[in-house]
């Protein structure tokens, strides 16, 4: 309950002009492509006007030998016996015009890289765009998890 209070007061903090509470479109759980994981959407902790992104859950939960997946492609030796569920994956995106973040980075802990990134919101849909060198890029559309859920009942 005190999260829900605490998430009300920070969106009636702001007027509807700035940058966290546009970004209430974006905020809440999304599934990722192929329904692999739940990324929460969720103001930053210490940027309040940035939207940051941690994984919540995983359709794999444990790696081949059964253990719990962690974060083992970590460049960061430090980072690679934590577990992949709760990691921030997603960082620093603001809100630059109606429906787009730009100026974040994602994190990939299936290969240990960053990412630049740019997210839109079409139709109720996050479309992810991801990019390495500036040049080099993938596409991903994420869905609210009870929509497809819906869908499919």
């Amino acid at each position: 309950m005190t999260g829900i209070i605490r998430w009300i007061a920070v969106v009636l903090a702001f007027s509807p002009g700035s940058a966290s509470a546009q970004s209430a479109g974006i905020v809440g759980r999304w599934a990722t492509q192929g329904f692999g994981s739940i990324v929460e959407m969720q103001p930053c902790r210490d940027q309040r006007q940035s939207v940051c992104g941690r994984i919540r859950w995983l359709w794999e939960m444990n790696d081949a030998q059964g253990q719990e997946r962690i974060d083992i492609k970590n460049p960061d030796r430090s980072f690679r016996g934590r577990p992949i569920i709760g990691i921030e994956i997603m960082r620093g995106f603001r809100e630059t015009a109606p429906g787009i973040w730009t100026g974040g980075s994602i994190y990939n802990p299936d290969d240990g890289r960053t990412y630049t990134g740019t997210i839109r919101l079409r139709q109720g849909m996050l479309v992810l765009k991801g990019c390495a060198f500036g040049i080099v890029c993938q596409t991903q559309n994420w869905r609210r998890p009870e929509e497809i859920l819906a869908a499919v009942r």
